[in-house]
């Protein structure tokens, strides 16, 4: 981020640049984050231990799969990945 800064400093500051620090930032919090916490991030109930009551309703899955769920973010971003085979980052 200091680098970037230099930059900005010396050439131009604009949306690019703060996405750059924005997106070092977040990455920088989730390697901490797995630092502190190790493994247990990729535990079921993850690194609070909370274990949320699984429902096992096909129909449910299917709405979720073919992006019916009523949600429309949720929607949107299954629909993408029917299509595309890719769901961006801000949808996972």
């Amino acid at each position: 981020a200091s680098e970037c800064a230099r930059y900005e400093t010396a050439r131009v500051k604009n949306k690019s640049t703060y996405w750059l620090v924005f997106e070092l930032i977040w990455r920088d919090f989730y390697r901490l984050y797995c630092e502190k916490h190790g493994s247990k991030v990729f535990w079921p109930g993850g690194p609070v231990g909370e274990k949320p009551e699984w429902v096992d309703h096909a129909p449910t899955l299917e709405r979720w799969k073919e992006g019916k769920t009523g949600m429309p973010l949720v929607d949107a971003n299954m629909r993408e990945l029917a299509a595309t085979g890719f769901m961006s980052n801000r949808g996972r």
